[in-house]
């Protein structure tokens, strides 16, 4: 089981995205998450961090595959997709204790010149809304810098 969880929340056209004021990542623009408690599901930890991180209620959240970090340890993510209930507003940017939240154009994240935004996310995301079974992404690094990425196709869905 992996230790950590993401959501990338969809308004519309427009993404919600943190950036982060501390480490990991920090000044970088990614989806919403963190560590899984005990006892919790990966679908439970996500709908508790999303509400920890933006105020907002997702009561519904879609698997979308893992997300495998390997630098000097290894991290495991759980990935999930939610789009905002009708009954909910953010207006942004807004400050929270974890960064910064705004919407994003999906255009705005992928722009090859965009460096604000997480390498990682810029590589999965189009995958991840194209695909049609789960897959697992899998990035190597040495430091910080980017050496492999490699998508296989997941064995089962996670809730």
């Amino acid at each position: 089981m992996y230790r950590y969880t993401l959501c990338l929340i969809r308004k519309a056209d427009q993404w919600l995205l943190l950036n982060r004021q501390k480490q990991p990542a920090m000044g970088m623009w990614n989806g919403v998450g963190g560590k899984i408690e005990a006892g919790e599901s990966p679908a439970d930890s996500v709908i508790r961090e999303t509400f920890e991180e933006t105020g907002l209620t997702i009561p519904d959240v879609q698997f979308a595959g893992t997300i495998l970090l390997r630098a000097e340890e290894t991290a495991g993510i759980y990935l999930f997709l939610a789009d905002l209930p009708s009954d909910q507003q953010l207006t942004t940017p807004f400050a929270t204790r974890e960064g910064i939240l705004d919407w994003k154009r999906l255009d705005w994240i992928l722009e090859p010149d965009n460096i604000g935004v997480i390498s990682n996310l810029k590589a999965y995301l189009p995958r991840v809304l194209e695909q049609t079974t789960l897959q697992q992404h899998t990035f190597e690094y040495d430091g910080h810098r980017l050496l492999d990425y490699h998508v296989v196709p997941l064995e089962q869905e996670i809730r």
